[in-house]
């Protein structure tokens, strides 16, 4: 927000320089950017008329000049052809200075002296747009009114001396995007009275009415807008706004338009509303509607740009037509021209969430939508306009017509606080009286009404006794407050189970030769189908609003995508051995939780990807077995899976713990390794972490050295091909009851001899008894039941 020091001395009286001034509301909580001074860098270049002009006798391009500057005449030789006798220029005298640093000395050209020089626009540093009339590569003709100021400073003559404030305003403050509140905020950080110039608007009464002139207002919408004022001027001249308003508004960074849209800008800056003005001819009906846009609906702004819309988007409409995107910008067909005749002013205050959007989503983001967006007082919205009508008759560009439309459905809050001396005492570390704060406050035009503080309609952002504690520090001083310890308990952070078993998986890979990876957590469609991710996964995707590239148009459902991408990488590289990891989320709209605003499921995924020598499904289930042992889960059943797209249906298995499926490893699809391109068998694991933390163990018993022996036995059995080896596991489990200490599989044998479709599998069992010596007959009564139910269950015949 740029503000002239010149406007902000109309709200208090400023006696320090503009330097010092930018350092004292700073300290304030009005940070200063930059600090440009205007004028500083013309010095001692006054006003004068050309008396005579006569010909170089040595020169074809020069000429002679005599100039009078008020109390003495000079001579000046020059080559500028645009000039004439009696004509009004700026003179920079022997030893002047202009922009730049270029400094002007007496001298002789061919021989004739000259004791200065006559400037052009561009050599005083000023722009040409500026300066209607005026030559880029000519003298500077002033206006003849000029005359009576011969001899006077050009910077005071040509108003250039002005000193520009650049302020960064916290999006918490809207109220100080206005020369109003930053005129207050100067007035209480310099210790002046603030004045206020805009007194008499606050008293002004306007009869409220529901037709002006045939013009009528609704809002069709008013959980996005919760205030509309129209009021109207007739017999508008369109033309140039005053030198003053002009002024003003450029050392904002505003262009001059007409005096009408100047008047909405003006408004805008020194009172922090903005407004639009109409022309009533383009008002189809007389009409005003505050609606949401229709899908699809398109309107051609002012910028001359068509946007598309929809029903998310807010437009102020006619009978048929939108006219403007409310609080963004208004419709090329409502443009004040130059035969308007009966204008329509806005003032409006709309859902600052929705104007960003709006505004983000068409790509305009205009001085009005940066002060919606940050949330603006409704109380407000009245001041203004009543201020941009007497601005109107002011300059003499139109008539006033009696009475407002006001529309006012959503009333602003008033926010009472509780005024706790002693927890602001306690939040700042310092010991400020009552008293003291209470001065501060009402400077700030904060109520203190017994224990409660009101704060007025411009400071919504004052919330809570934190938000006063500010106000009050702010201006008691930051320099006053005192070094002081913490006064608080310190803690010793520590992991929670979840990270601490992610820390454990980490170890184990890297101990195995794996290396850690990470990966985005957005994928492209064709990334899921390439990895031949079911639909069911895929519907349940979540797409980004604004994706940085269709590359990253969703949020992945799994993270399968995201491994197959960084091998395909290594194995263009040629690298052999690749091991890798990564742990990362994955994210799934389970329930339409997007659509309800909710928050969808994310779990925690350690994805394992690789290929090379000596890898095989074997390899990958032995590590996976690591994993989960380091992470505490020891009861856990391995199934076959078929079903899953991206993994070979022969070579995949699920590990469950009850019917919670907390892995999956395999294999990859050949038709998913032909999509990228790789020519190797690729192993992928999917160890659901947040589901392991549910059943992990972290707390490990001891268990003390066996007393007693324990007793081995092999058995090898006959079985059909289908028939898994969790099964048979299960049944010897089961059967072998407490004994049984482990179980290993030490072979699977396939032959013509054994039968087609069949295998053998053998196990080596040992059992133990903890409170005694088993003898031959138990271990043999046991093996007799595991050989019968196996037989029973799976039909399987005992290898002998």
């Amino acid at each position: 927000m740029k503000a002239s020091v010149e406007w902000l001395k109309e709200y208090s009286d400023i006696d320090v320089d503009s330097i010092k001034l930018g350092d004292i509301l700073t300290m304030t909580g009005s940070k200063v950017e930059t600090i440009e001074q205007k004028g500083n860098d013309i010095k001692n270049v006054v006003v004068g008329k050309i008396l005579e002009i006569k010909k170089h006798e040595d020169s074809d391009h020069l000429v002679i000049t005599q100039i009078d500057l008020g109390n003495e005449k000079v001579q000046i030789v020059t080559g500028a052809n645009n000039i004439k006798e009696g004509d009004i220029v700026p003179i920079a005298k022997d030893g002047s200075e202009l922009p730049g640093g270029v400094k002007i000395k007496k001298g002789l050209l061919r021989g004739v002296e000259s004791c200065g020089m006559m400037c052009s626009v561009g050599e005083l540093g000023l722009d040409i747009e500026n300066y209607p009339g005026q030559i880029e590569h000519g003298i500077m003709i002033l206006d003849k009114s000029l005359e009576k100021e011969l001899g006077q400073d050009i910077v005071d003559v040509l108003k250039l001396k002005e000193d520009i404030i650049d302020f960064e305003i916290t999006p918490n403050r809207p109220d100080c995007l206005s020369i109003e509140g930053l005129g207050r905020e100067t007035a209480v950080s310099l210790g002046k009275e603030f004045k206020n110039p805009r007194k008499n608007i606050d008293e002004l009464k306007v009869e409220d009415k529901k037709n002006i002139e045939g013009l009528t207002v609704d809002i069709t919408a008013p959980d996005l807008c919760y205030r509309y004022i129209a009021r109207m001027v007739k017999n508008v001249k369109i033309g140039p706004s005053p030198d003053w308003m002009q002024r003003r508004l450029k050392a904002c960074g505003i262009r001059s338009i007409n005096n009408i849209v100047d008047i909405t800008n003006y408004v805008m800056l020194e009172m922090g509303q903005p407004m639009h003005a109409f022309d009533i001819e383009s008002i189809k009906g007389k009409h005003i509607t505050i609606r949401r846009a229709n899908d699809g609906e398109k309107i051609t702004t002012l910028d001359e740009q068509e946007r598309k819309l929809d029903s998310n988007d807010l437009v102020i409409a006619d009978e048929e037509k939108a006219v403007a995107i409310a609080g963004v910008m208004g419709g090329l067909n409502s443009e004040i021209e130059k035969d308007t005749s009966t204008v329509v002013f806005e003032s409006a205050v709309f859902n600052g969430g929705n104007i960003r959007k709006t505004a983000k989503k068409v790509g305009l983001r205009t001085e009005s939508s940066s002060r919606f967006e940050k949330g603006l007082s409704s109380e407000n919205a009245l001041r203004a306009i009543n201020r941009a009508i007497e601005l109107v008759e002011l300059i003499g560009a139109g008539e006033k017509i009696e009475g407002k439309i006001d529309i006012y459905p959503t009333k602003q809050k008033i926010n009472e606080i509780k005024f706790d001396v002693n927890r602001i005492n306690q939040l700042l570390g310092t010991n400020i009286s009552k008293e003291e704060m209470t001065n501060i406050l009402e400077k700030l035009e904060i109520k203190v009404e017994g224990d409660k503080v009101v704060a007025p309609y411009f400071r919504m952002d004052l919330q809570c006794v934190a938000d006063i504690a500010e106000e009050v520090v702010r201006f008691y001083g930051y320099d006053k407050l005192e070094t002081t310890l913490i006064k608080a308990d310190t803690t010793l952070g520590v992991r929670n189970k979840e990270q601490k078993i992610e820390s454990k998986i980490k170890q184990t890979l890297v101990n195995n030769g794996f290396s850690e990876i990470y990966t985005y957590g957005f994928v492209s469609e064709k990334d899921l189908e390439k990895s031949n991710i079911d639909k069911e996964v895929i519907d349940k995707s979540i797409t980004i609003i604004n994706p940085l590239s269709d590359e990253y148009k969703l949020m992945r459902p799994t993270t399968i995508p995201s491994m197959m991408q960084i091998l395909e990488g290594n194995n263009n590289k040629k690298n052999l051995n690749v091991k890798l990891f990564d742990i990362s989320r994955s994210y799934k709209n389970m329930n339409e939780e997007i659509e309800k605003g909710e928050v969808p499921l994310q779990e925690n995924i350690l994805t394992i990807g690789m290929y090379g020598d000596n890898i095989d499904f074997y390899v990958l289930k032995g590590i996976i077995e690591n994993v989960l042992e380091e992470a505490g889960v020891s009861k856990y059943d391995i199934e076959k899976e078929t079903k899953n797209g991206s993994y070979h249906p022969g070579r995949c298995a699920n590990l469950k713990v009850g019917i919670d499926i907390i892995a999956t490893i395999g294999e990859v699809h050949p038709e998913v390794l032909m999509n990228y391109g790789i020519e190797k068998r690729v192993y992928l694991a999917e160890v659901n972490i947040t589901k392991i933390v549910r059943y992990a163990k972290s707390n490990k018993k001891y268990v003390e050295v066996p007393k007693f022996p324990a007793v081995e036995r092999d058995i090898a059995m006959i079985v059909n091909e289908d028939v898994e080896v969790g099964q048979i596991e299960k049944i010897i489990s089961k059967k072998a009851k407490k004994i049984l200490e482990s179980i290993k599989l030490f072979d699977i044998y396939r032959d013509e001899k054994i039968g087609i479709g069949k295998k053998s599998v053998a196990y080596s069992l040992i059992f133990r008894d903890k409170k005694k010596t088993l003898s031959d007959s138990e271990i043999t009564s046991v093996m007799d039941g595991i050989v019968a139910e196996l037989e029973k269950t799976l039909g399987a015949t005992l290898r002998k």
